[in-house]
C-alpha cells in the first residue's frame, strides 16, 4: 500500500454576506491533518481492516462526522458519485466511529474494514470516505461559516486485475507550446500517468544519455546552467477502459532561443522518457 500525507484545506466553503475579517482569514488556513489520504487494498474472502488519523490544526474542538459512497467520473474527469448496491464497495465496508469531536490539537482514529457482500469480479472497485465538518451552532450568526469536506479515496482490487495502460500519443506541438499527452487503459484497475517536463536551452544541453539525471540535477535556487523551466503531469488516474487526454501549455521564458523539451516519467511503474528538440 502507497502512504501519503495530506494537510486538508477548507475544501468545502459556504460564505454568507458579510466582510471577512482577521479572526475569519485564518480560518482559511490549513486547519486538518489527514493520513494516510488514499488507500490501495486487495479484496479477497478475508475481511479488510485499516485506518486513518485526522488531526485538528484549530484552536477549538471540532464536530465531524463521515460519509461514504462509490464513485466513478463523468465526462469532465470530476467525481460522480454513484448508486449503491451489493456490487459496490460503499456498501462492503463498516466505519467507525461516524460521528465523533477532535479536541484542539488532538487527533481521531477512524476504523473500516471491508467484506464483500457478494463474490465480486476481477478488478476495480472504488469508494471516497468523506469527513465533514460540522457547522458550529455558536458561529452562525457571524455573517461567515465555514465548514471543510476531506475526501479519502479507497480503491479495492480482486484478483486476478490486469494492468494494460498505453500511451496513444506524447507530442510537443512548438507553435502553441503545448505538450500533449493521449492515454488509453485497457486494464481492469486504474493507472496513472506521473512525471515532468524539463526545458533547456538547446545549445546547453548534453544529450539524450543523460535525461534520467535531469532531475537530480534541479535544485531550487541553485538550477544549473541551461535550465529554464519545469512542471509536473497531474497525475490523476485513468479508470479502467477508459481515455485521458492531458494538454499542458508550457510557460517558455521570453527571448530564452532555442530549446528542448524533456519528458521524465512513468506509466504505472514504467519508464517514459521523450526528448523533443
Amino acid at each position: 500500500m502507497k502512504k501519503y500525507f495530506f494537510i486538508a484545506a477548507l475544501l468545502l466553503c459556504t460564505v454568507f454576506p458579510g466582510k471577512v475579517n482577521a479572526e475569519e482569514e485564518e480560518l482559511l488556513k490549513p486547519q486538518f491533518g489527514i493520513y494516510p489520504a488514499m488507500f490501495e487494498v486487495e479484496i479477497g474472502s478475508d475481511s479488510v481492516e485499516k485506518s486513518l488519523i485526522i488531526t485538528n490544526l484549530k484552536k477549538k474542538p471540532v464536530s465531524m462526522r463521515v460519509e461514504l459512497y462509490s464513485w466513478t467520473y463523468n465526462e469532465h474527469f470530476q467525481i460522480k458519485l454513484v448508486p449503491s448496491s451489493p456490487k459496490t464497495l460503499d456498501q462492503w465496508m463498516v466505519v467507525n466511529p461516524v460521528r465523533f469531536t477532535i479536541e484542539p490539537g488532538g487527533i481521531q482514529t477512524i476504523r473500516f474494514s471491508i467484506t464483500p457482500r457478494v463474490k465480486p469480479e476481477p478488478g476495480e472497485y472504488r469508494a471516497m470516505l468523506y469527513v465533514i465538518e460540522e457547522p458550529d451552532p455558536v458561529n452562525a450568526g457571524n455573517g461567515v461559516l465555514i465548514t471543510a469536506k476531506l475526501g479519502v479515496g479507497i480503491y479495492g482490487y480482486v484478483q486476478p486485475v490486469v494492468h494494460s495502460p498505453k500511451i496513444i500519443d506524447l507530442s510537443f506541438h512548438r507553435a502553441s507550446t503545448t505538450l500533449s499527452v493521449h492515454l488509453l487503459n485497457e486494464g481492469n484497475v486504474h493507472a496513472r500517468f506521473r512525471g515532468r517536463y524539463i526545458i533547456w536551452k538547446k545549445s546547453l544541453f548534453s544529450g539524450s544519455g543523460s535525461m534520467k539525471k535531469l532531475p537530480e540535477m534541479i535544485e531550487q535556487g541553485h538550477e544549473p546552467s541551461g535550465f529554464l523551466a519545469q512542471g509536473f503531469f497531474p497525475g490523476d488516474p485513468v479508470l479502467p477502459k477508459t481515455a485521458r487526454s492531458y494538454n499542458l501549455k508550457l510557460a517558455i521564458p521570453k527571448n530564452s532561443g532555442p530549446y528542448v523539451v524533456a519528458v521524465i516519467g512513468e506509466l504505472d511503474g514504467k519508464p517514459v522518457e521523450k526528448l523533443f528538440q
